[in-house]
């Protein structure tokens, strides 16, 4: 059955935390071992009431395989570590932590870009200078300078340039508008708890996610958990928006 938790500004009240499957499975592959190497311990590997050595002192014959049960054999080896493979590589952090986890890399991500952008841009500044020549040329002899400029030097752009420039400046929106989000969601405590309980609800890390995402043009979060757990929310940051004339207030645009 598909699990789905949806927030609509909403808050989830928090339930007792319980343990992560895999720190369930490695106490259960740990406990079957720790049982074998117990009964070894209080029968074999000691001196004493109720020991094999005491047995044999007093000319008592212990039956043959009675020493198999405190063997340990290589499924449970196996699979004790397997567990603690599993959970090294598990994260636990909260839901506060793990949004500021991916607010961090999509602020990296963003300068990245953004340094992408001012190289991209740079390949492209002729065409400032283009129109700085063209704004004034308004005699003809100012507009013969102009065309003996671009004849003596090359000013064109490419349109593979201009892809460059377009995907970094897109990227720069995107990551942008991504930390926002995260950011916005690690300090929403109403969100954070409602993350934090539907992962102790289904046992499982928060940070276990396959992806976790942000639509701002609907303003939702959906978090996926493999295929049949996921959790969304939303409305969550309508007062948070910014707009081109917010963005751009001291800077003309054109839509």
């Amino acid at each position: 059955m598909l699990k789905k938790l949806l927030l609509i500004g909403a808050f989830l009240s928090v339930t007792e935390a319980h343990a992560d499957a895999t720190i369930d499975d490695l106490y259960a592959t740990a406990a079957i071992i720790k049982n074998k190497i117990d009964l070894s311990t209080q029968t074999f590997a000691r001196y004493g009431a109720g020991t094999a050595d005491l047995m044999a002192h007093q000319g008592k014959i212990v039956e043959t395989g009675i020493s198999s049960y405190a063997l340990i054999n290589t499924d449970m080896v196996t699979n004790y570590n397997a567990a603690v493979n599993k959970v090294i590589a598990t994260s636990y952090l909260n839901a506060k932590e793990v949004f500021l986890v991916e607010h961090t890399e999509s602020i990296s991500k963003m300068h990245v870009a953004i340094n992408e952008l001012v190289g991209a841009t740079s390949k492209i500044s002729t065409v400032a200078v283009v129109a700085e020549l063209a704004i004034d040329a308004d005699t003809t002899q100012e507009q013969l300078q102009v065309q003996q400029a671009l004849v003596q030097t090359d000013m064109t752009i490419t349109e593979a340039d201009v892809t460059e420039y377009n995907t970094a400046l897109v990227n720069v929106e995107t990551f942008a508008q991504q930390a926002g989000a995260f950011l916005s969601a690690a300090n929403d405590t109403s969100i954070t708890s409602a993350v934090d309980s539907y992962s102790a609800q289904n046992n499982i890390a928060v940070a276990s996610y396959s992806a976790i995402e942000y639509t701002q043009n609907i303003d939702k979060f959906v978090i996926n958990y493999g295929t049949n757990l996921y959790m969304s929310f939303q409305g969550s940051f309508t007062d948070k928006m910014v707009t081109a004339s917010d963005l751009y207030v001291n800077t003309s645009y054109n839509q």
